[in-house]
């Protein structure tokens, strides 16, 4: 017995038990702190950071003009009728004159655009302002861009055409590989008005170009893309690593059966300045083609937590002549759109093991 309580036990010095089952510490000591600790992060936060970045866009235009010794009705019928379209710019399959509704400008060679017509004003009776705006995406599946032409009345006579197209976060080569704008399409555009004949390039010698947005940082999406299992799924991977001086077997398709890349090498993120972005450059051959093309695998940000992945070839004119390799391209094209879909999947499902085909 201690004190006036009966049932506080006592320690071994004979005072009452406090603490722990041994009495020590005394469990005032134990569950409170002093307030100076408790606010210490309100009183003198640690020097930690505290900025973020929460947006990261860049907005770009390309505004080209011309004066064209058309009407405005002569030139805004080139701009929508399909078998117009086709002497100079691409075969079109639908109605650009149809707001809403997709229409597809076919290169003829595997590439296209996916358009869509936002807008559409006709050149007024003896006012010759008419105005036509789409949205479009490069194989259905790149980044959106709007694409505006207007026509209007030249002082001197003929009509003024503007093609204007805006972007946000596009690739940082966009200015540079559409000529400063689109001088040469709106030339092909006036030299068909003027002679009534084709001005469309058979097929490029260059390409395909294709481009993709992915929902991660360029770092994050290079290393999970890079992976040996997400190579095998979006790549198709059959054999082989991508190392320099490796050579790996991509699976085409089921129709379209194989190609060789060469890897001439492979550069990783923070190791080439001046962007210190990851990259990797390689060869591709198939019998069917008497050699190989080269091509740059590659990418860039596309605004905070985006990134833009992109695969370019070239050195088609390097290939001896023949028919089948206008068929070879749209097949080439054709696997890589199916690549830059299957690239995006592995950030729309984390942590998913995807296997190597695309029925996976």
């Amino acid at each position: 017995m201690t004190g006036n309580n009966p049932t506080a036990p006592e320690t071994a010095h004979g005072g009452p038990e406090v603490g722990g089952g041994n009495g020590w510490p005394p469990a005032t000591a134990r569950n409170a702190a002093p307030d100076w600790a408790r606010q210490a992060s309100d009183t003198l936060p640690a020097l930690a950071p505290t900025a973020f970045p929460v947006v990261r866009d860049r907005w770009e235009r390309l505004v080209t003009t011309a004066i064209i010794p058309a009407s405005a009705e002569r030139v805004w019928e080139a701009l929508l009728e399909p078998r117009e379209l086709a002497m100079w710019l691409a075969r079109c399959h639908g109605s650009l004159d149809a707001i809403g509704t997709d229409v597809v400008l076919d290169f003829e060679d595997g590439e296209f655009f996916l358009v869509r017509t936002q807008a559409l004003i006709p050149p007024a009776d003896g006012d010759g302002h008419g105005e036509l705006r789409w949205l479009w995406r490069w194989l259905g599946l790149g980044q959106a861009a709007e694409v505006t032409w207007r026509v209007e009345p030249a002082p001197q006579g003929g009509v003024v055409v503007t093609a204007t197209e805006d972007a946000v976060n596009p690739p940082a080569d966009w200015q540079t590989w559409n000529g400063g704008g689109w001088p040469g399409i709106l030339d092909q555009l006036a030299q068909y008005l003027r002679t009534g004949t084709e001005w469309r390039w058979p097929w490029r010698r260059m390409g395909p170009y294709v481009q993709v947005e992915l929902a991660a940082s360029p770092f994050e999406a290079w290393d999970t893309l890079m992976s040996a299992p997400a190579v095998k799924f979006w790549l198709q991977r059959m054999d082989g690593e991508i190392a320099p001086g490796q050579t790996v077997t991509l699976m085409m398709g089921d129709a379209s059966g194989a190609v060789r890349m060469s890897v001439r090498d492979v550069v990783d993120a923070g190791q080439e300045p001046p962007s210190f972005l990851p990259h990797v450059n390689f060869g591709l051959a198939r019998g069917a083609w008497g050699g190989d093309i080269g091509g740059r695998l590659w990418i860039e940000p596309a605004g905070w937590g985006a990134s833009l992945l992109q695969v370019f070839h070239y050195g088609w004119d390097a290939l001896p002549p023949g028919p089948a390799l206008l068929e070879e391209r749209k097949i080439l094209t054709s696997f890589w759109a199916g690549a830059a879909r299957r690239a995006t999947q592995l950030f729309q499902r984390p942590g998913t093991t995807l296997g190597p085909h695309t029925w996976t």
